[in-house]
């Protein structure tokens, strides 16, 4: 499950994210998004009703990050630029919500009880060494999640959206 935003992102932050791509290599992820959980995917159907039932309460959040780091990803095919996601309550609260109604479906988490904590901004990166962390030490607005999205990991960078669900 992961949260996104329904519009396209800032044009400032477009622009940074192109600086990154020019220096690390790689390609941008579209949409920028934070993965909150992910289950071992045996009843989509249960798990898409379990997130439509949890965003008839949801609110959207506003994400923010600071200090990127780099890390292997076998998911994406190779290294990753993230960003760290600055914690907030609200955002604490919705995750904790999500994953309630996940659990409550008798949905097995493959986090476990660790909460999502970075956005993942390049994939395939090819100059990982250049990563001066300073680059992002002050917090940047990234988006508002008010849109939950539902996908099944396919093979690397390939996914299926088994729904998309809008948060009021």
């Amino acid at each position: 499950m992961l949260f996104a935003p329904s519009l396209p992102v800032a044009p400032a932050l477009v622009e940074r994210l192109e600086r990154l791509r020019s220096e690390f290599g790689g390609r941008i992820v579209r949409p920028l998004h934070l993965t909150v959980e992910r289950t071992d995917g045996e009843d989509p159907s249960g798990l898409t009703a379990a997130v439509r039932e949890y965003a008839q309460r949801a609110r959207p959040v506003a994400v923010r990050g600071e200090s990127l780091f780099v890390m292997p990803s076998p998911y994406r095919g190779g290294d990753v630029l993230k960003l760290q996601v600055v914690h907030n309550e609200q955002l604490g609260q919705q995750i904790d919500a999500l994953r309630s109604v996940i659990r409550a479906a008798g949905l097995r988490s493959l986090y476990g009880d660790a909460r999502a904590t970075s956005v993942t901004l390049l994939e395939r990166v090819e100059h990982k060494d250049s990563l001066d962390p300073a680059q992002w030490a002050d917090p940047v607005d990234l988006f508002t999640a008010d849109s939950l999205i539902v996908s099944r990991i396919v093979g690397a960078s390939t996914y299926d959206i088994l729904d998309q669900v809008v948060i009021q």
